[in-house]
């Protein structure tokens, strides 16, 4: 779950990452995704799936995120 958490954190505060971080972050973060999938929460799962990143990063602090249409 940390690597996740990391992974958010970059993805998320994309100004801040090194030059071909981002890109390298989103593809490790679909390969998390994938071989933990049975692990993950559903609803954490399903902002993921959806990269309703932010959504993930609020749940992730015990918050509710708004409803809505994820990934759009």
């Amino acid at each position: 779950m940390d690597e996740i958490k990391s992974c958010l954190e970059v993805i998320t505060n994309p100004k801040n990452a090194k030059p071909g971080e981002f890109k390298q972050t989103l593809a490790r973060l679909d390969i998390l995704v994938r071989d933990q999938k049975e692990s993950l929460h559903p609803r954490l799962r399903h902002f993921l799936e959806n990269r309703s990143y932010q959504k993930a990063v609020i749940w992730l602090k015990g918050e509710t995120p708004e409803k809505g249409t994820c990934g759009g």
